[in-house]
């Protein structure tokens, strides 16, 4: 269907909309947000805030805002889908403002959707007490639980990078142990990420030739992202921008400076070093010789070596981010299939005398090493033209297969499929879809509801008035239902599907 037939929301209608939305979702936290606790914390001794999680009239009001507020967020977000069809009906100007609009309030939220800016201060604190987060868990130091880290990480290896590690030493040593100032702090290298998305999906995307107006609505536009980098202070967005960086250098043929992109991403989650063979192919033209592929490999590869041994000489941590890769300790997650997967195995192990953790571990290892294969397959892949489609489905496979899959990793895997082409309306709708469901999946495991209240019994609930929503909005919404029914493309717009 040709998108003058989809009626167009106008812009300043979707601006207020989602600030409303945000707005409600960033007060919401505050009775349902995750709150610090420890002694040094202002705020858990402020009678305003304790009013809002204390008393359950309080809680079900905070728990309507937040479900009522990801969902008008989520209806501004995709009635702008029209508007980017084409870079010609939407300035650069306005779309930043859209998002300034949306992600503004949420700066004055408690973390939402996750409580890993803890563990973030926590690690901070490790490194700051002398003890290396890569060989204990934030359990090692007393006082950690009230810290507000989630006990997934009590006894397991940080997945995080030294620079990133140094940065929240620095930032636990500058707030003198204070949650509020700390998470202050971090919420500023969160938005950092956040504005250097921008610029490098925008860069990026011309630089491709694709439709930046696009590539932005749907990576860093994304309700998801916005909520789970601005309001649940992820360090994400610094990671995936550094990514495209070195996506962006690397097409340009400058290989020390895109090395050094990748090598700061891998300092900030070691993960994208799996990217490393797909920056070679961007750097060669399609379909080249293995001895090419080879040459460029090793070049680079010295190169990124060089770099990492550098971030680790500074910061005395050295390589010890490379073998916390390959093992996730405790931080098995029930939800991910493999995570899953070697649980069961360990518990019907134990059955027989067997070692249930042996067992888990023994699972975990088989689908790292399948992962792997499947990155050396999409590596020596014979068609090379999209090498950045290639990196995708490579950090889809090392995802997916792993023990562990956080709500928010689905946003790595959209960044690199969507900043490759713009994808064709039927996997366009998938991730509207897929959108919808993980932050609404997210938003009630992460409620954070005080223990003398029926967590579980408000959970539920949370739960089916967030699909009730959901269901109004793309059911009975007449704006969306529309603008789901039909692709809202204008012939000859870039990028209508792959």
């Amino acid at each position: 269907m040709a998108q003058d037939t989809v009626r167009r929301t106008p812009l300043s209608s979707l601006a207020w909309q989602g600030m409303a939305g945000s707005a409600l979702v960033a007060a919401a936290s505050w009775g349902v947000g995750w709150f610090p606790r420890n002694q040094l914390s202002q705020l858990a001794r402020t009678g305003f805030f304790i009013e809002f999680r204390t008393e359950l009239l309080g809680v079900l009001v905070c728990i309507a805002a937040m479900a009522l507020g990801i969902t008008w967020l989520m209806r501004a977000w995709l009635l702008t889908r029209p508007w980017v069809s084409d870079t010609g009906s939407i300035s650069e100007r306005q779309l930043r403002g859209l998002l300034i609009a949306w992600g503004a309030p949420l700066l004055v939220s408690f973390p939402i959707l996750s409580r890993d800016v803890y563990s973030y201060l926590a690690q901070g604190r490790m490194l700051h007490a002398g003890k290396s987060p890569y060989t204990e868990g934030v359990s090692a130091l007393p006082g950690w639980f009230d810290g507000g880290s989630d006990g997934l990480w009590a006894q397991s290896p940080s997945p995080y990078g030294v620079l990133f590690l140094v940065a929240s030493r620095a930032v636990f040593f500058i707030s003198g142990g204070s949650p509020e100032i700390g998470v202050g702090l971090l919420r500023v290298l969160a938005v950092a990420g956040v504005i250097g998305c921008y610029y490098a999906t925008g860069w990026l995307a011309a630089k491709l030739g694709h439709n930046p107006r696009w590539a932005l609505w749907a990576i860093v536009g994304n309700p998801l992202f916005l909520l789970t980098m601005i309001g649940g202070v992820h360090n994400d967005g610094l990671m995936i921008a550094a990514t495209f960086w070195a996506f962006g250098l690397a097409v340009g043929g400058r290989a020390l400076w895109a090395t050094l992109a990748l090598a700061l991403a891998v300092s900030i989650k070691p993960i994208v070093l799996v990217l490393l063979p797909f920056l070679g192919l961007a750097m060669l033209p399609a379909n080249p010789s293995l001895r090419a592929r080879i040459a460029v490999w090793s070049k680079i590869s010295a190169m990124s070596a060089g770099w990492l041994l550098l971030f680790g000489a500074l910061t005395n941590l050295w390589f010890g981010w490379l073998p916390a890769m390959f093992t996730s300790g405790s931080a098995a997650f029930p939800y991910a299939p493999v995570g899953l997967l070697g649980t069961v195995l360990g518990h019907l192990g134990s059955i027989f005398g067997l070692d249930p953790a042996m067992i888990a571990t023994v699972v975990f290892s088989l689908f790292r090493l399948l992962s792997l294969y499947l990155v050396a397959r999409l590596a020596l892949h014979g068609d090379t033209s999209r090498p950045l489609r290639l990196a995708a489905w490579a950090l889809c496979a090392v995802v997916l297969l792993a023990p562990i899959i956080q709500p928010w990793y689905i946003l790595w895997i959209f960044a690199l499929f969507f900043i490759s082409d713009q994808v064709s309306w039927p996997s366009e709708r998938l991730m509207a879809w897929l959108t919808m469901a993980i932050t609404l999946v997210v938003f009630v495991d992460q409620l954070s509801i005080e223990q003398w209240h029926s967590i579980w019994l408000l959970k539920a609930g949370a739960a089916v008035l967030g699909i009730a929503l959901m269901v109004l909005l793309v059911r009975v919404d007449r704006p969306v239902r529309r603008m789901l029914a039909s692709a809202p493309f204008t012939a000859g717009s870039p990028g209508h599907g792959a």
